[in-house]
Parts: structure tokens; sequence; C-alpha cells
């Protein structure tokens, strides 16, 4: 009887061991699958910052390029409109302030009360 006894305890712990190793391997089946998971998530961030970072830097050529164009339509409009003296004082009124909105509606105000018109 003892040896009944003894080849069931020892059928249960083999089977119990088979099914704790085979949870063991399935669970790290698992984690492989969710790290291989993780590294294709990983690439797919990656592209999508490269491809930002590309659009960005193109956009900001094209404001780059929209600046120039008007920096020298205003260039060329200024020489073809205004008098040499007139440019003078007005590069001596700007030197040390920026161009903003408020100074060209400040501009347009001098302009009423002077009969010089500024350039900005």
């Amino acid at each position: 009887m003892i040896e009944w006894i003894l080849i069931l305890s020892a059928t249960l712990l083999g089977t119990a061991l088979g099914i704790a190793g085979m949870y063991l391997v399935s669970q790290r089946k698992g984690k492989q699958t969710s790290v291989k998971e993780m590294e294709r998530r990983l690439d797919d961030y990656q592209h999508k910052v490269e491809e930002h970072f590309a659009k960005t830097a193109d956009l900001i050529d094209n404001l780059t390029d929209s600046y120039q164009a008007v920096f020298t339509h205003l260039s060329e409009s200024a020489e073809d409109l205004l008098t040499d003296e007139q440019i003078r004082n007005q590069l001596i009124n700007r030197r040390s302030r920026e161009v903003t909105i408020k100074y060209l509606k400040s501009g347009e105000e001098d302009d009423n009360i002077t009969t010089n018109p500024m350039v900005d």
C-alpha cells in the first residue's frame, strides 16, 4: 500500500511540476512577444518624430522664404515711394525700436498729424 501512495504522490508531484514548468515557459514566451511589440511601437514612434521634425524644418524654410519676400517688397517699395531724405529720417526714427503692430498703428496716427509719410 505504501508503494501505491509513493507512486501516486510521485505522479501528482510530477504533474504539478510539469504544469508549473509549462506555465513559466508560456509566461516567458508572452514576455518575449511583449518586448517585440514594445520594440515595434518604439520604432513607429521614432519614425513619427522624424517625420514631425522634417515637416517642421520644411515649414520653417517656407516661413523664412516668405519673410525674405516681404522684406524685399517693403525695401523696394520704400525706395520707389519715398525720397532719400524721408528714408534717412525713418531709419533715424527706427534706430532702437522694433517694428510692431502698435508702432505701425501709432505711425498711422502720426501720418495724420505730420506731412512726412512713415516707412516701417
